[in-house]
């Protein structure tokens, strides 16, 4: 496979990656419920915190830094995009062939029919595209609204003002974070309070 036809392909599996987040399972979910009984304790949760943060403080100092954030974050951005050549690359030889791509790209337009045909009749008729663009609508109303709260409850992680995030500081963010979650408070996550919020994750707390 030529260069170009790579650097398509990876820009192409980037955006989807990003379009089918609501057709993916839940990555969160799956590493968060060690007890698989379907529901996020908050000793889970706050598991899971501890262990992004010792990921995080790589030194070893029992602090992180901007740098190491920064550095973490890049980390994950690197681990998703070679999943996603992985899973395209089927045969496992390290190369994504023009076979593979285009088995790839026919997937992707399968399932971008589906996520379209709102009403399910195997056709993407008129209905179906305003259907699509008042969910938008109403989604997009959704996020400015949550936006607008965890703004409000969204504490200060770096408490001491040191410029670090120390485990105590990051413990509690991660259980304010679990409380936002939690929205009928009743201490545990069920099924659509662990869905991946569709907000910025921002600098604090725990990003799935």
């Amino acid at each position: 496979m030529s260069k170009s036809l790579l650097r398509i392909f990876t820009m192409t599996a980037l955006a989807s990656a990003v379009s089918f987040t609501a057709l993916a399972g839940n990555p969160f979910a799956e590493k968060a419920d060690t007890n698989k009984d379907g529901l996020i304790q908050l000793s889970e949760f706050t598991a899971l915190g501890n262990q992004k943060f010792t990921q995080m403080d790589t030194d070893a100092n029992g602090l992180v830094t901007k740098e190491e954030r920064r550095a973490f974050r890049e980390l994950k951005r690197e681990a998703r995009a070679m999943k996603k050549f992985a899973k395209t690359d089927s045969n496992g030889d390290g190369f994504v062939s023009e076979t593979e791509f285009m088995a790839a790209h026919a997937d992707r337009k399968n399932r971008m029919q589906k996520w379209r045909d709102m009403n399910h009749d195997g056709q993407i008729s008129k209905e179906d595209r305003q259907a699509r663009k008042k969910m938008r609508k109403a989604k997009r109303k959704e996020m400015r609204k949550e936006m607008r709260q965890n703004k409000a409850k969204h504490p200060k992680m770096d408490t001491n003002g040191d410029g670090a995030i120390d485990l105590a500081e990051h413990q509690a963010a991660t259980i304010a974070k679990f409380e936002r979650m939690d929205k009928n408070a009743d201490g545990v996550l069920g099924a659509e309070e662990q869905r991946r919020p569709r907000t910025g994750h921002g600098k604090h707390g725990m990003r799935r």
